[in-house]
């Protein structure tokens, strides 16, 4: 006979006041070009006794690229790269999440 394990699980929802999306992409091997996305929601399921069994789910706005250059975000923005007009938000699912060390999680999901 097998003793039930508690969870302790708490719902924690994204601040948009204190978070944000950033991303780094290498230009032509010389530069590095960074943005972020201003607009994210969402919410993590955390359970507190195994972290490996929480949840992520997470919506980005994708009006909201910024990489300080106008032109460049415009472009970003069109069909040729998110095509907003058509696909205004992206999201991210966990599938699982991988304990790297003590400290360090990963979670794999789908975008």
């Amino acid at each position: 006979m097998s003793t039930p394990t508690a969870t302790t699980l708490s719902t924690w929802t994204i601040d948009q006041a204190h978070s944000l999306a950033e991303f780094s992409v290498r230009h032509m091997m010389v530069s590095t070009t960074r943005g972020q996305f201003e607009t994210i929601e969402g919410a993590l399921q955390i359970d507190e006794t195994d972290l490996t069994n929480s949840t992520v789910d997470v919506t980005i706005d994708v009006s909201t690229i910024t990489t300080r250059d106008a032109k460049r975000d415009e472009h970003l923005r069109s069909a040729d790269f998110f095509d907003v007009a058509n696909f205004p938000t992206m999201a991210f699912k966990s599938t699982r999440i991988e304990k790297k060390s003590d400290e360090d999680y990963l979670a794999h999901g789908d975008l």
